[in-house]
């Protein structure tokens, strides 16, 4: 990718106070940096780029402890994006960026198809003090309320994070009390049986997730993914996951899973 040579109305978003401390504080002085991308998307590749970005890139990054401030499409024409990013200081933001887009999850995740969205992006680094920082989270989370598929993306990866630490308290906030799981060896157990069943040491380790699908249907979703990991004995193993989600009392939880195994 190749960097543009102007950042387009991007800059909107910022506040004045935002610009002013940016233009005030030298470069070298204390105070958190706010990274702003702006990506030129192929033409037409928009949507999909953004339900790309809240399947699976930002799942990635909120797993790699990457502070993203906002995202989301420009206003100012159908084929600009954005992405802020905060860190404490430009040395934590290199060392975070090289170690994320060097990790194995990225690489043989949705970096390829990421890559293949964007015609080019532009990147700048402000210095921005903690009451500006707030007030754009704020403003940024009223204007871009999460998505559905931005919320069932977070759920999916609190749903696979329970499983890789066994935590059944998690599960407990998550699962519908008529939830029912199919196991690969074709048993039906109910939200009970799965807690107690959870909470054991997991057999398998290094369970990574891929090719997810959310495929959302009013108040209902279906989730569809691959998995890969390794059984007890260090052998690779792999299978795939069916989780059904459901909108009850406006909120997600999850009311079935089927899992199989190869």
């Amino acid at each position: 990718m190749t960097a543009s040579l102007a950042l387009p109305a991007l800059l909107l978003v910022l506040t004045s106070p935002a610009l002013a401390q940016a233009r005030r504080t030298p470069a070298g002085a204390a105070g958190p940096v706010l990274e702003i991308r702006s990506y030129n998307l192929k033409t037409g590749t928009r949507d999909k780029f953004h339900e790309l970005f809240v399947r699976e890139a930002l799942p990635l990054l909120q797993q790699w402890n990457v502070d993203v401030v906002a995202y989301g499409p420009s206003l100012h024409d159908r084929d600009s994006y954005f992405l802020m990013r905060a860190f404490s200081s430009l040395d934590e933001r290199e060392r975070s960026e090289e170690a994320f887009y060097n990790s194995s999850e990225w690489r043989s995740g949705p970096r390829a198809a990421v890559l293949e969205a964007i015609e080019r992006y532009t990147t700048i680094a402000i210095r921005v003090d903690d009451a500006t920082l707030g007030g754009l989270r704020e403003t940024m989370h009223t204007q871009n309320a999460p998505s559905d598929l931005e919320v069932l993306s977070r759920l999916n990866n609190d749903y696979i994070e329970a499983v890789k630490r066994s935590d059944a308290k998690r599960f407990r906030e998550i699962l519908a009390d008529d939830f029912l799981c199919s196991l690969p060896d074709g048993t039906l157990i109910n939200r009970a049986q799965f807690l107690q069943q959870i909470a054991k040491p997991s057999t398998i380790a290094n369970l990574e997730v891929h090719d997810v699908n959310i495929r959302l249907m009013g108040d209902f979703a279906i989730v569809h993914a691959e998995t890969r990991f390794s059984l007890p004995d260090g052998t690779p193993g792999s299978g795939r996951y069916t989780d059904v989600w459901a909108r009850r009392n406006g909120r997600w939880v999850a009311v079935s899973a089927h899992v199989t195994r190869k």
